[in-house]
């Protein structure tokens, strides 16, 4: 049994045990927070805690007050005081009701279950099964180890996060890089995996027998006792410097130069010199800038943090050099019209962009985005879809397109492609600026805009499913609209960037059917600065091997040689056309 505190009639406090005269042998002091030999020996809050979580309040010095009042006569066993007979030790009441509060509580601890566990280990696997059926088909991948790697509180707050690592065998052949159907994206954003912590996924295909090793996270809620998942929330031969030294191929060019250079003089006069004097500046112009570039780097204008141009290019950037051409500098941006801008002005060699907006700045550009014109500009690869999506609130009364006549809709930030496809769009619906104001709003402050009412929805282009939409569905519920048949086929004809998409059932939270809308391609760019040598460089780079696959995450899987070269609505480099062959670019 626990010894309570006691007082000794000098107003000493003794735990644990007796004061003299009093032994009590057998007990640990409570003081050291252990309960009494003989017992398990558990350690437990100290009395003060226990008491003060009980909410008994008890202060430290009750005890002293009582033993005061012991002392003037008031002992609760009877006793007298000071001028009677030797008073017994005082019990405290307080202390006592204390006592058993700690006892109570204690037992509560051992036979409730701990205030936050989570499923058991099969029960989570079980979870995680259907959501691998849901986003990847059944039957397709089957876990052959699984792992709980331990919980955490929600950042968002009223959930628990369950992480996870597993191993998961493919029982058929399988493409995770295709643009439609069941690709790495959408299985890492229902196992809550970060862009790089699914591995095993291979760019050209996956065979039967193939492992993918999988470190996830399931949010989960506690509802009427028990635990609910919660919607899931990218060769040259060598340099001018690589010249023989003692110049023999050299040599030979500037021999042959000369030549050209002297019997052209003889041919036709003064005629063939200025031709000859132009090509040979424009390849001084190229070696001084290739030999630049080798030094310092091909700058390659990406996105804003944490989207998917930023990491594929940061994923660019990290391939390393090979010969023909330095090492790539990522260069962040807010989105396909900022990097247009910085490839017009010379700040970036290469960009990605989407294809409607690079076709606006080949045809003339768009002063109202503050698009330049490049009339050089030409496509590398094709990269992936990005498809149009139309949020609002899940309970919105807005059911179609025309319903958001009158409103105000978000359009994407300032420098973003978003802008231009949603502009595109609410202009193909009839919906005119002058009666449905455009909002620019970056990612950020959508949620915030939709949830006071400052717009009634927002548009979007992002690869699917996209981390930016399962966030804003975390903070604010939403509901996609589909686009309206006419208005696809208008955006859609045979000279339009724009092609029909459509968002599978499944790949949002709540989302039971699937979503007709448009979609462009993600596109990375060069204008006229980089030469056909370093175009190929980059290009092999990119996709020998697995390229930026193993880095980029979920979406670079889906840069393949097979689609990258498929037709544009602006021109291939000539250098890009060579490296595809005659089936692409």
């Amino acid at each position: 049994m626990l010894v309570p505190r006691v007082n000794d009639r000098r107003g000493r406090n003794w735990r644990g045990s007796a004061p003299p005269g009093h032994p009590a042998k057998g007990h640990r002091a409570f003081g050291n927070r252990h309960l009494a030999r003989g017992s398990a020996d558990i350690p437990i809050p100290s009395q003060r805690a226990w008491c003060t979580k009980a909410g008994f309040g008890l202060e430290p010095d009750r005890g002293a007050r009582r033993q005061v009042e012991a002392s003037k006569g008031l002992s609760a066993f009877g006793g007298e005081g000071p001028g009677g007979a030797r008073p017994l030790p005082v019990l405290q009441r307080g202390h006592w009701h204390g006592t058993i509060a700690s006892l109570l509580l204690l037992i509560l601890l051992l036979v409730a279950p701990p205030a936050f566990a989570l499923p058991d280990t099969a029960t989570l696997r079980g979870m995680v099964e259907a959501r691998i059926t849901d986003a990847a088909g059944p039957g397709l991948l089957e876990i052959t180890e699984f792992r709980r790697m331990g919980q955490a509180p929600d950042p968002a707050g009223g959930a628990r996060i369950a992480y996870f690592a597993m191993r998961m065998r493919l029982t058929r052949d399988h493409q995770f890089g295709a643009w439609d159907g069941r690709n790495l994206q959408t299985l890492a954003a229902a196992l809550g995996a970060a862009p790089r912590a699914i591995s095993g996924a291979n760019r050209e295909g996956n065979r039967a027998g193939d492992v993918l090793r999988v470190n996830g996270a399931l949010r989960l809620r506690e509802e009427a006792g028990r635990w609910v998942p919660l919607p899931a929330a990218a060769w040259d031969e060598g340099p001018p410097t690589a010249f023989d030294p003692q110049g023999s191929q050299a040599e030979r060019l500037l021999t042959a130069i000369g030549t050209a250079l002297t019997a052209g003089s003889r041919a036709t006069g003064a005629e063939m010199t200025p031709v000859i004097e132009q090509e040979l500046a424009q390849a001084w112009r190229n070696i001084e800038a290739r030999q630049a570039r080798l030094r310092h780097g091909v700058p390659l204008a990406g996105g804003a943090a944490g989207s998917e141009y930023a990491r594929l290019a940061e994923a660019i950037a990290h391939l390393p050099p090979g010969p023909g051409l330095g090492p790539t500098v990522a260069l962040p941006s807010a989105g396909s019209v900022e990097n247009i801008r910085l490839m017009a002005d010379g700040t970036a060699l290469a960009g990605i962009a989407q294809a409607d907006v690079a076709l606006r700045a080949l045809r003339g550009g768009a002063p109202e985005w503050d698009l330049p014109a490049l009339p050089g500009l030409r496509a590398l690869a094709a990269l992936y879809p990005e498809a149009a999506h139309v949020g609002v609130p899940a309970d919105s009364p807005i059911r179609r397109m025309a319903d958001l006549a009158g409103k105000s809709v978000g359009v994407g930030a300032l420098g973003s492609g978003a802008r231009v496809t949603a502009e595109e769009v609410l202009l193909a619906h009839g919906l005119d600026p002058a009666t449905t104001p455009r909002v620019a709003l970056p990612p950020a402050a959508i949620a915030g805009a939709l949830r006071d009412g400052r717009i009634a929805a927002a548009i979007g282009v992002s690869l699917v499913p996209n981390q930016a939409v399962l966030r804003l569905g975390e903070a604010v519920p939403l509901r996609l609209l589909p686009l309206d048949e006419a208005a696809i086929a208008a955006l859609t004809g045979e000279d339009d960037p724009l092609i029909r998409f459509t968002i599978p059932a499944g790949t949002y939270p709540g989302q039971a059917e699937a979503v007709s809308t448009v979609a462009t391609q993600a596109v990375l760019l060069a204008g006229e600065a980089l030469t056909r040598a370093e175009i190929t460089a980059l290009l092999q780079r990119l996709f020998e091997g697995q390229g930026v696959a193993g880095t980029g995450g979920p979406a670079a899987l889906m840069i393949r040689r097979e689609t990258a070269g498929a037709p544009l609505p602006l021109p291939f480099h000539p250098a890009a056309r060579a490296f595809f062959g005659p089936r692409g670019g």
